[in-house]
């Protein structure tokens, strides 16, 4: 696989996962309510369902309810951006960014489906490396998740 095509691979993951990758790669805790934060993700689920109501009225009132929501939502992140060590909150970090979180030790990223997994290897330098996993399953990692969160 080309070089660049490894590190696209890598950042998309990373930005379809970017909260998680971040709290991955950062041991400092943002100084916001993110309990709060937690509730608005769940207000804007609850409106962005009901803004296809079948009463006109009904709908506007969702949809003007949701995009109050969604500017708490965005006051929220900018709040969390505005810290030092959060400036890229919720955003995709950089193939290099990722490099750098593996000063102790590589990273390594599983993929997992019902049809097959593998992982993705970052090192310190140098490209991605692919994994395939045919002997792994998504039920067998479920199970040691689940054994990992007992622990």
């Amino acid at each position: 696989m080309p070089c660049v095509t490894s590190r696209n691979a890598v950042v998309n993951c990373a930005r379809s996962h970017s909260a998680w990758m971040h709290d991955l790669m950062c041991s400092a805790t943002p100084q916001v309510d993110l309990p709060s934060l937690s509730e608005l993700s769940k207000r804007l689920s609850h409106t962005q369902g009901s803004t296809g109501s079948a009463d006109p009225a009904a709908a506007d009132r969702a949809a003007i309810e949701y995009r109050r929501h969604t500017r708490q939502w965005e006051s929220a992140v900018a709040e969390i951006r505005g810290l030092q060590t959060f400036l890229w909150f919720l955003l995709p970090s950089s193939y290099e960014d990722l490099q750098a979180a593996v000063c102790q030790g590589p990273v390594i990223i599983l993929i997992a489906s019902q049809y097959s997994c593998s992982a993705i290897i970052i090192l310190t330098s140098g490209d991605p490396h692919h994994v395939p996993l045919p002997a792994v399953s998504l039920t067998g990692l479920n199970n040691l998740e689940n054994c990992f969160t007992m622990i």
